[in-house]
C-alpha cells in the first residue's frame, strides 16, 4: 500500500514533531513531560525488537531479559564506580549486545514456535537469577537510589533534561533502525522472512544473519534499559517480566513491522493509553489482544499503513523475487543452488 502523505509533507511533519518533542518540557507539567519520556524509552526497546520481529520475522519472548541486562548493568556500574555516563551507555550497550548474541545462537538451527520458546525460557531464567543473586541484583527490592546522570557535564537531575537525553537518544536509535533496514542486512533480513530456503539458496548466510540480527536488536534493548534506569533512578526485577516482553511485541505489531515510524506509533498508543487510562488496566490484555487480531486482519502494516505515513518495507518488494534481485545488486555473493533455484513470482506476505 503506498503512502496517502506526500512524502515533502511527511518530512515536514517529521521535523515538527521533533522540534515540537524537545519544545514539550516549555509546554506541559511535568506528569505528562514523565509520560512522554516513557513512551520514548518504550520506542527504543521495540525498536530493537522490531529489527528481529519485523524485519527478521523472529518471535521472540524473551526481549525484556534483554532490557533489563542493559538496566543492571547501568545501575551497578552507575553505583559502583565513578564511570562517565557516556561509557556506562557504551559498555551497557555492548554487554547486553554479547548477551543477545549467546541468545540469537539458539536461532542457529531453530525457528518459529521453538524458537518463541527457547526465548521465553531465557527471559524466565534471568527474572529468576534477578530475584534470587541478592548480592548482585539486590533481590525482589531491586536497586535504589542510582544517581542521576552527567553526560559531558550536562547534569540530568531534573526531568526536563533527562527527558531531553531520551529524546536525542531515540532519534539516534531509530536513525540507526532506519540505516540498517536500508542495508544489504535489513534487505537479507526480508528475504529470510519471507522463506529461508530461497533466500539461503541465493546466498545469504541466514544462521550467521539471524545471531547478528539478536545482537543487534540486543543492543538497542540494552540502550532502553539505560535509559530506564536515568528515567527512574531504580531498577527491579518486576520491570522485566515475560509481560514486558509481550508488550513489546503489542507495540511492534500495532504500530506496524518493519516500519520506521512503527515502534513510536505503537509506543504512543499502548504505552500513552495505559498511562491515561488506567481505570481500564486490568482489561489492556484483553482490549490490546483484541486490537492487534484486528489490525492484523484489517492492515497487517499496523498504524502506519492505516495512517498512511509511508510504505512497509514488504509493500516495497512486490514480490520476493524482486527483493532478491535487489540482493544480488547489492553484491550478494552468488550460490552453487541458485541456478536451480525456481523463480518465485508470488506477492510476498505482509
Amino acid at each position: 500500500m503506498l503512502s496517502f502523505v506526500p512524502k515533502p509533507i511527511m518530512r515536514i511533519a517529521l521535523l515538527a514533531l521533533v522540534v515540537l518533542g524537545f519544545l514539550l518540557p516549555n509546554l506541559v507539567e511535568p506528569y505528562t513531560i514523565r509520560v512522554a519520556a516513557t513512551i520514548l524509552v518504550f520506542t527504543v526497546f521495540a525498536t530493537g525488537l522490531n529489527l528481529i520481529l519485523g524485519f527478521g520475522g523472529l518471535l521472540s519472548f524473551g526481549h525484556a531479559a534483554m532490557f533489563g541486562a542493559g538496566a543492571y548493568i547501568a545501575a551497578r556500574l552507575m553505583l559502583d564506580t565513578g564511570m562517565s555516563l557516556a561509557l556506562v551507555i557504551v559498555c551497557s550497550v555492548l554487554g547486553t549486545a554479547v548477551f543477545g548474541l549467546l541468545v540469537g545462537i539458539t536461532s542457529w538451527r531453530v525457528g518459529g514456535d521453538y524458537l518463541a520458546l527457547i526465548t521465553l525460557g531465557a527471559g524466565q531464567i534471568f527474572y529468576l537469577y534477578l530475584n534470587n543473586a541478592k548480592e548482585v541484583t539486590g533481590g525482589a527490592t531491586g536497586l535504589p537510589g542510582i544517581p542521576p546522570g552527567v553526560f559531558f557535564g550536562w547534569d540530568l537531575t531534573a526531568i526536563e533534561n533527562t527527558y531531553l537525553f531520551i529524546l536525542g537518544a531515540t532519534i539516534v536509535a531509530t536513525a540507526f533502525a532506519w540505516l540498517i533496514g536500508k542495508s544489504f542486512l535489513g534487505r537479507s533480513l526480508l528475504a529470510i522472512r519471507e522463506d529461508e530456503v530461497i533466500a539461503r539458496a541465493h546466498g545469504i548466510n541466514v544462521p550467521l544473519t539471524k545471531v547478528i540480527v539478536f545482537g543487534i536488536g540486543a543492543g538497542i534493548a540494552g540502550l532502553a534499559g539505560v535509559l530506564q534506569v536515568l528515567l527512574l533512578g531504580f531498577v527491579g526485577p518486576a520491570s522485566f517480566t515475560v509481560d514486558q516482553s509481550i508488550l513489546a511485541v503489542e507495540i511492534v505489531l500495532i504500530g506496524g513491522m518493519a516500519t520506521t515510524l512503527g515502534p513510536f506509533l505503537g509506543s504512543i498508543l499502548v504505552i500513552g493509553s495505559t498511562e491515561y487510562l488506567r481505570s481500564l488496566a486490568d482489561y489492556r490484555s484483553m482490549i490490546f489482544g483484541a486490537l492487534m487480531v484486528l489490525i492484523l486482519l484489517w492492515k497487517p502494516g499496523g498504524l502506519v499503513q492505516i495512517l498512511g505515513l509511508g510504505e512497509t518495507r514488504a509493500s516495497k518488494a512486490t514480490s520476493l523475487s524482486a527483493l532478491l534481485a535487489k540482493l544480488r545488486r547489492s553484491g550478494t555473493p552468488p550460490s552453487r543452488h541458485s541456478a536451480h533455484a525456481e523463480p518465485v513470482t508470488e506477492e510476498a506476505r505482509p
